[in-house]
């Protein structure tokens, strides 16, 4: 390896890309997204925006595909609901603490996706109020769910 290579790895280009990940993928990140999906709703509610639903339509049925997506990828994530079986000793437990902290602290994955889903389902009610179908979706979800009781 060259020094110009080690220093890309060391300390250079890699270590700016990675912290700016880490900014632009943190947890405030995430928050003012979060927000800024919620501003959106807002407006739609006060009729601050507006959209035929024909326009609507598409954007709501890709949201709503990566919904069903994030909620299949979190059932597999359900493995991380217990520490991982590392064996008695100290150490196998310490480890297996720490993973499991890891995978459920609010840097996990397991976090970025509960955030994702709540920001593509507020956006998803922002369009539907936008494109005033938001009642119709309530009450038709209502329904089914009357359904479900009978």
């Amino acid at each position: 390896m060259s020094d110009g290579a080690g220093k890309f790895v060391a300390g250079g280009a890699l270590s700016k890309v990675m912290s700016a990940m880490d900014k632009s993928m943190g947890t405030e990140a995430m928050a003012e997204v979060t927000r800024s999906a919620d501003q959106m709703v807002a407006s739609a509610k006060s009729g601050g925006f507006k959209v035929t639903p024909e326009a609507a339509d598409p954007i709501i049925k890709v949201l709503e595909d990566f919904i069903d997506r994030i909620t299949t990828m979190m059932i597999g994530l359900d493995v991380f609901d217990q520490a991982p079986p590392l064996g008695d000793h100290a150490y196998g437990k310490l480890v297996a603490q720490r993973m499991h902290e890891a995978a459920n602290d609010e840097r996990s994955g397991r976090a970025a996706l509960n955030s994702l889903q709540i920001v593509l389902e507020r956006s998803r009610e922002a369009l539907l109020r936008a494109s005033n179908q938001y009642q119709e979706q309530e009450e038709s979800a209502q329904n089914s769910f009357r359904g479900l009781d009978g």
